[in-house]
């Protein structure tokens, strides 16, 4: 048995009201480092090797993530169940975050030492490894890391600040290392058979980030909520949740903007690759300042939409957010073929993505209002549906694109610098996971929020 009183796993937090060391610490560069480690292991990269250096192809590994995502859900409950009946001293999901130190690391090391065997040996590695990675070690970082805001704090101004944080945390910063930097290390890299040990070593270095990224968010982090007025099963937490039309709009809205997300993350490379250059070489200087005008408008905004949301509130901000956004991405439709001109629409749709950085708050208000109502927390099940998103819209996006790469003729390079122009309906399928999807969704997402406003207006 783990001695939780132990001076070294105490929390290195024991103050009532949440600081800076806990806010910089165990929201900011602890979660960063984490979030640095998996972005770059587990989205366009991990595709790109399958893809253009292990060069997998088939439709075993097309259907591989959405096939993985269902399983996701499945150790979803499973593993939130375990994390509702931990009780120690130092809380129930913090022990895991510790634990996912030791995972992280290496389902992370498993994905990229791939063996140079046969056909079905290298697709055996690849359906475990993939599934070690996110079924298991993300799974249970991911509900864990999840679980901290609402556990933090009862206080509304605090679990906003904790989510503006836990927004740069997991997006920005990470983002900017990985997306801007990250494909010049790979044109430097190379793909193609002969990269392959490059990739791991390069790879492995980032997997080991893991260790002391969860050391830190586990020392500089406290629960301070306690245990539930009344314990109620998972599985009825969300048969009961479904009552509740906030919670059940909210929750639309998470998924629809983890789609977004996961759509950018996964089309990008290919997007600056093939749509705006014809070689991996020259996408990464397309890809850098894609990336730069998509990640820079959410450094500078994430702390100015603060006195928004106080003036106007979280719904009216992100509708405004929303109607911005599609705008931009309209306005990249229009301009189609003209990369300057999409830099200007990308910096609008990014400016108005900011206020939507506030959805994980709205989690926790409605989680509040509820507990409030009926005496029971759905803390767990808003971990829980969030993990099942990060992992499911991943999930449908990577088989999505293996799908497209498959069908469509793609052609994989040989080295970063072989000259390729792909057929046009690659190129088209490419800009729709770019351009029009996101579109769609931010309409969406702009009717949904819509419909917040309305049902906040009659409840006042």
């Amino acid at each position: 048995m783990i001695n939780w009183n132990n001076p070294l796993l105490k929390s290195r937090i024991n103050t009532e009201k949440i600081g800076k060391a806990e806010l910089f610490l165990g929201y900011l560069i602890g979660p960063s480092l984490m979030y640095l480690m998996i972005s770059a292991l587990s989205g366009t990269y991990l595709m790109q090797f399958y893809t253009d250096v292990v060069g997998i192809s088939g439709s075993l590994i097309v259907i591989m993530p959405i096939v993985s995502k269902i399983l996701v859900a499945v150790m979803n409950v499973v593993f939130s169940g375990l994390i509702n009946h931990t009780n120690t001293s130092q809380g129930r999901a913090r022990p895991w975050l510790l634990f996912s130190g030791i995972l992280m690391p290496a389902a992370g090391i498993m994905l990229y030492s791939i063996p140079k065997a046969s056909y079905q040996v290298q697709v055996a590695w690849i359906l475990f490894s993939y599934n070690f990675f996110f079924v298991i070690a993300y799974n249970i970082y991911g509900l864990a890391h999840n679980m901290m805001i609402p556990r933090a704090s009862r206080d509304s101004k605090e679990r906003d600040k904790l989510t503006l944080f836990k927004n740069v945390s997991e997006a920005m910063i990470p983002g900017t290392l990985s997306a801007v930097i990250m494909p010049f290390i790979i044109s430097a890299i190379g793909v193609g058979d002969a990269a392959m040990n490059r990739w791991f070593s390069f790879m492995l270095i980032l997997s080991v980030i893991a260790v002391p990224a969860a050391l830190i968010e586990y020392w500089f982090t406290l629960e301070r909520v306690g245990v539930e007025k009344k314990s109620v099963p998972l599985m009825q937490q969300f048969r009961d949740s479904l009552h509740h039309r906030e919670w059940v709009l909210v929750m639309l809205l998470l998924f629809l903007k983890m789609l977004d997300g996961a759509l950018q993350n996964n089309t990008i490379i290919y997007y600056c690759n093939w749509v705006w250059g014809q070689s991996v070489h020259e996408g990464a200087r397309y890809q850098a300042l894609l990336n730069v005008i998509g990640q820079f408008p959410l450094g500078l905004g994430v702390f100015a939409v603060w006195p928004l949301v106080r003036k106007y509130g979280k719904y009216r901000v992100m509708q405004v957010g929303f109607l911005l956004s599609a705008a931009g991405l309209a306005f990249i439709m229009l301009v189609r073929g003209n990369f300057t001109l999409t830099l200007v629409g990308m910096f609008i749709k990014s400016i108005g993505a900011i206020p939507s950085m506030m959805s994980v708050a709205m989690m926790s208000d409605v989680i509040e209002k509820i507990e409030q109502k009926e005496g029971v927390r759905y803390d767990s099940l808003g971990a829980s549906m969030t993990a099942v998103f990060q992992n499911l819209t991943v999930g449908m996006v990577q088989s999505g694109v293996l799908m497209g790469i498959n069908a469509l003729g793609y052609v994989a390079p040989a080295s970063s610098n072989e000259i390729i122009v792909q057929p046009e309906p690659v190129l088209r399928f490419f800009e729709a996971g770019m351009v029009t999807l996101p579109l769609i969704g931010c309409i969406l997402c702009f009717v949904i929020t819509t419909a917040l406003i309305r049902l906040e207006g009659k409840k006042a």
